[in-house]
C-alpha cells in the first residue's frame, strides 16, 4: 500500500509518497486546495501519515471518508525520526519513518462533533482563567483607590452589581 505522509501547514502543505519502506518516490509542495485535489485523485486506497496538529482531524476525515487509511502521530513520537534541521521535508521524511515503528500508536482521528466539544471545553476554560485575571486586576485598581473588594469571585461581582 502507497504511503502518503504529509507536514500540515496554513497554507502550503508539504507531500512525500512511499511506495516501499525508506524511499520516497515523489515530493510536492501543494497549496490547499491543489491538497484536497491531490486526495481526491487517488484511487487506490492509500495510507496518509499526519501529525496529530491544528487540521489533521479535518484533513483525516476527509481521507477517511474517500476510503483511505489515516494514521495521525504524535508530534513527540515523530520528533526523534527527524535528521537534520526541522523544515517540512524532513518533517516528512521524519513522519515516514516512524510510522513504520510498531511501537507509535497513533491519535485515533476525532469526529467532528468530538472535536467542537474538545474545542467549546478549551474555550470555557480560557473565558474561566481570563474572567479572572480581569476580575484581579479590577480588584487592584479598587485597592489603589482605598476601596476594599471581595476576596472571592461570586462575591465580588454580586458586589459591583
Amino acid at each position: 500500500m502507497k504511503r502518503i505522509a504529509v507536514d500540515l501547514a496554513k497554507s502550503v502543505y508539504q507531500v512525500a509518497e512511499s511506495v516501499r519502506s525508506g524511499q520516497v518516490v515523489q515530493r510536492k509542495r501543494l497549496n490547499r486546495e491543489a491538497f484536497r485535489r491531490y486526495i481526491q485523485e487517488q484511487v487506490e486506497p492509500v495510507e496518509w501519515v499526519m501529525e496529530a496538529c491544528g487540521t489533521a482531524h479535518y484533513w483525516g476525515r476527509l481521507a477517511q471518508s474517500l476510503g483511505h487509511q489515516v494514521k495521525l502521530l504524535h508530534p513527540r513520537y515523530v520528533r526523534p525520526y527527524r535528521r537534520r534541521n526541522k523544515t517540512d521535508r524532513n518533517d516528512c521524511d521524519a513522519m515516514l519513518e516512524a510510522a513504520r515503528c510498531t511501537d507509535i500508536h497513533p491519535v485515533p482521528v476525532k469526529s467532528h462533533d468530538q472535536q467542537q466539544l474538545q474545542q467549546l471545553h478549551g474555550l470555557r476554560e480560557t473565558w474561566k482563567k481570563s474572567r479572572t485575571q480581569r476580575i484581579n486586576l479590577l480588584r487592584g485598581v479598587l485597592r489603589e483607590a482605598g476601596i476594599e473588594a471581595p476576596a472571592s469571585t461570586a462575591a465580588f461581582i454580586q458586589a459591583a452589581s
